[in-house]
């Protein structure tokens, strides 16, 4: 009984580690404010964590939000973010990533964006 226990223990360590995911750390969320956020920009400022996030849970993305997390995961960015340069390069360069994706308006997240539009409702 004791080994199963340990087995179903460690199994699910090892299952834990295995999931990647973007999380709306601060980094993030900085970084996406000060290259998106404009003063004539207001729905970005009204929608808060809601441009990525859906639902009562940080845990439900909407569609913007699972295409900035193809790209942007908090384990990679716990592999770098000692060095400050890098950790804004891959954010930098997972937001243009996640720019280029469509969607469902058929639109990329880049063009909605730059015309002031919410990437997701």
């Amino acid at each position: 009984m004791k080994k199963v226990c340990v087995c179903l223990v460690l199994a699910l360590v090892g299952l834990g580690f295995s999931f990647q995911s973007a999380s709306a750390l601060p980094p993030f969320n900085k970084e996406w404010v000060s290259k998106y956020n404009t003063p004539e920009k207001a729905a970005y400022s009204e929608a808060k964590c809601n441009v990525c996030h859906a639902g009562e849970s940080k845990k439900m993305k909407n569609d913007y939000g699972k295409a900035v997390g193809k790209f942007l995961t908090k384990a990679k960015y716990n592999e770098i973010k000692e060095d400050e340069a890098a950790a804004k390069k891959y954010i930098a360069e997972g937001l243009a990533k996640a720019e280029a994706e469509k969607a469902a308006s058929g639109k990329t997240y880049g063009e909605l964006l730059k015309a002031g539009e919410l990437p997701a409702k």
